[in-house]
């Protein structure tokens, strides 16, 4: 499958083990990829603008087991700071980490509805 975004193509597949080719990033990927620019692009910004060291500036994202032993695994953002970043830069990219457009939305749980249309020759359009 392939999305487009602006200008841009991305590739979505599934794996192998999964009925796929393997050809392009699974959808969870592209979630966590998602998540974790958000989340960096927002911290380089907020210690930038804060005159604190922003380089280098790392984040994994991954699924892992809920804590509280739900079906769905929780999503996990490790955030890697400079080490020269004090105590009190520590603190505002923890508080800062999820208030971007996607992370905050992820956090906050954010409704989704889907509309199935009937393509009709012309494609799927918004309702």
């Amino acid at each position: 499958m392939q999305g487009t975004a602006r200008q841009h193509r991305v590739v979505m597949d599934r794996t192998r083990e999964d009925g796929g080719t393997d050809a392009g990033c699974t959808s969870g990927e592209l979630l966590l990829l998602a998540i974790g620019s958000c989340v960096t692009g927002r911290l380089r910004n907020t210690l930038e603008a804060a005159g604190l060291p922003a380089k280098p500036l790392a984040v994994e994202v991954s699924f892992e087991p809920s804590a509280r032993g739900e079906k769905r695994e929780r999503i996990a953002v490790d955030v890697i700071v400079p080490a020269g970043l004090d105590e009190a830069g520590v603190a505002l990219a923890e508080r800062e980490a999820l208030t971007g457009g996607v992370g905050s939305r992820m956090a906050a749980g954010s409704e989704m509805v889907v509309r199935v249309h009937r393509d009709g020759g012309e494609g799927v359009r918004a309702a």
